[in-house]
């Protein structure tokens, strides 16, 4: 029975008496939690919101969807999902920046459930009625297109990319109409090697900006400089001269991605991609493993808007400034660097009306820590994606719930800090996974062109 008080009032004091009493009944000690049982209680939260990545087949090293694998990391879990480390979900999703999707996100009777069982018993329970793990994520309706197998070999000399090879690959996407991308999905063949990759399309026939060549003479030039090799080497764009659009970017920790909102990525019959894959072989297994990656991508004939890629690093591209790069100073716990775009240096049509950003992607190497993203539309300025502690390993794509706004007179400023107290000189800008980026990658819905 609950207790409540009532209060007597006599010569001007006051004293309280539980009203069970008052009433004759014996007070009743609050019932004992029950004890919680992996396959009861944990399970059905797993089985929803960590079991797709964590399962045999699946993007993480180890399984949930298993009573024994689960205990034996019991207090590693407790330990990442309560500091909200997992599921990883980097930018900061409790409104103060940004309004995402977040169902994946667990709710705070689920990390009690998960907290009472790894600092507990950690008892089984009963298998039976448990729920099965979710079938791998995969994307259906896909078609697949493989790289072709290679070594990768990077290049110790280069001190932008002392570790790393980017290579690209040119593939012809074998549509017999325009379509449009509504979804992907990367499989690498050596996850421990495979940094990033980005799809760009080409028109093969169009004039590139070299004069007298096409676009394919200049592909076939650069495939043609290593015959013993597939694809050419392409850091930063797919190559000078070579006019490009950027379809995508994928990471670690990215799985199915589907674009929302109606939306898809064009693609015409004039287009080949050039799939370009960064590889990493700094300390790393597998680092001498020949890749193939599978690049699945699935078309609709129709959508209601254009979906466009767009990714700029201001750190990066101070590369190319005549007074040289910007770098990080050696030793700081939180090395700083800042730098921003209007929309019409983000190559945004300045008549088009408002434009929606339908999602952020952050990207920075090893050192990263924090990451910022904020639009000023004439005096109001406004925080729209954060990231507080950066993982390297569980890059996303995070959909807005609401859509920022680029109005024609918005800017986007972006703010990265990094851990260089190991860098014994200035840590530079570049792209070798031991150097930095500062990169923002934004998707956005356009109207549909006439």
């Amino acid at each position: 029975m609950r207790t409540t008080t009532l209060l007597l009032h006599a010569r001007g004091l006051a004293a309280s008496v539980p009203l069970a009493l008052s009433l004759g009944c014996a007070a009743q000690e609050p019932e004992a939690a029950q004890e919680p049982t992996f396959w009861q209680d944990v399970a059905p939260i797993t089985s929803s919101k960590c079991a797709a990545c964590h399962q045999e087949g699946g993007l993480a090293p180890f399984r949930l969807d298993d009573y024994t694998s689960a205990k034996a990391r019991a207090g590693a879990i407790d330990d990442a999902v309560q500091g909200g480390h997992m599921p990883p979900f980097l930018v900061a999703h409790d409104g103060s920046c940004g309004d995402f999707k977040d169902e994946a996100t667990l709710t705070a009777e689920e990390l009690d459930i998960i907290h009472r069982w790894a600092t507990g018993a950690r008892a089984e329970g009963t298998r039976a009625g448990a729920p099965p793990a979710p079938p791998v994520p995969t994307l259906e309706g896909g078609v697949d297109y493989m790289t072709p197998p290679i070594a990768p070999v990077a290049d110790p000399e280069n001190p932008l990319a002392a570790h790393d090879e980017w290579r690209c690959f040119q593939v012809d996407p074998g549509i017999d109409a325009d379509r449009f991308i509504t979804g992907y999905q990367v499989t690498p063949g050596v996850r421990s090697i495979v940094h990033h990759l980005t799809l760009y399309r080409v028109a093969p026939s169009e004039a590139s900006l070299v004069e007298g060549k096409t676009n394919q003479d200049l592909m076939t030039e650069l495939d043609d400089a290593s015959p013993d090799r597939p694809g050419w080497e392409c850091f930063g764009g797919p190559a000078d001269g070579l006019p490009f659009q950027p379809v995508f970017g994928w990471a670690p920790g990215q799985d199915v991605v589907e674009f929302p909102g109606r939306t898809g990525a064009p693609v015409t019959t004039k287009d080949h991609f050039v799939v370009q894959v960064h590889y990493n072989l700094h300390d790393h297994a597998g680092a001498a493993a020949e890749d193939s990656t599978r690049v699945r991508l699935r078309y609709e004939d129709t959508v209601e808007r254009r979906a466009v890629f767009i990714g700029d690093d201001g750190f990066l591209t101070s590369l190319f400034e005549p007074d040289g790069p910007d770098t990080l100073p050696p030793g700081q716990q939180n090395a700083a660097t800042t730098w921003s775009r209007t929309r019409e240096e983000l190559a945004l049509d300045p008549a088009l009306p408002p434009i929606e950003v339908l999602g952020v992607m952050p990207h920075m190497h090893e050192r990263g820590r924090t990451f910022e993203l904020r639009v000023a539309s004439g005096t109001q300025e406004s925080c729209i994606a954060r990231v507080d502690d950066w993982d390297v390993h569980w890059q996303g794509v995070y959909w807005y719930r609401t859509p920022p706004l680029l109005d024609p007179s918005s800017s986007i400023k972006v703010t990265c800090s990094f851990d260089t107290r190991d860098a014994e000189a200035p840590a530079l800008p570049g792209w070798g996974t031991q150097n930095e980026m500062c990169n923002a990658n934004i998707l956005v819905a356009l109207p549909m062109t006439p």
